[in-house]
């Protein structure tokens, strides 16, 4: 069984923005678990118990969850990042793929392995 750590840019100024990158992460999980793999994603679990942080700021709240982050990816044997516009931007995209590539684990973006998970 694939077991995947799903990656999405989160965090942006417009709040239509991040609710967008919170559906489509769950579209992709869904997709994922939907043709056979285990997924673990990080928006998908952090974004409504983000909501419940009031009174932290961007990088509190990053503080927070990187140590719960390490521990999820290293059970994970490969990352997919979605590649929506601001990935190349994101530092906790960008610290998720270190992650993965430092360890010699496979990293893909959603758009080239999209065909492994028909909908």
């Amino acid at each position: 069984m694939r077991k995947i750590f799903l990656a999405c840019p989160y965090g942006h100024a417009d709040k239509a923005v991040v609710e967008r990158r919170f559906d489509i992460s769950n579209a992709v999980a869904a997709r994922i678990v939907r043709n056979g793999a285990a997924v673990f994603s990080q928006v998908s679990m952090s974004h409504p118990i983000n909501g419940q942080l009031a009174g932290l700021d961007k990088a509190a709240i990053g503080s927070l969850w990187a140590p719960v982050d390490a521990l999820f990816m290293a059970a994970m044997d490969e990352l997919i990042v979605i590649d929506e516009p601001g990935w190349k931007e994101s530092a906790g995209v960008a610290r998720e793929i270190d992650f993965f590539k430092e360890r010699g684990r496979r990293v893909s973006l959603w758009s080239e392995v999209e065909s492994d998970f028909p909908a």
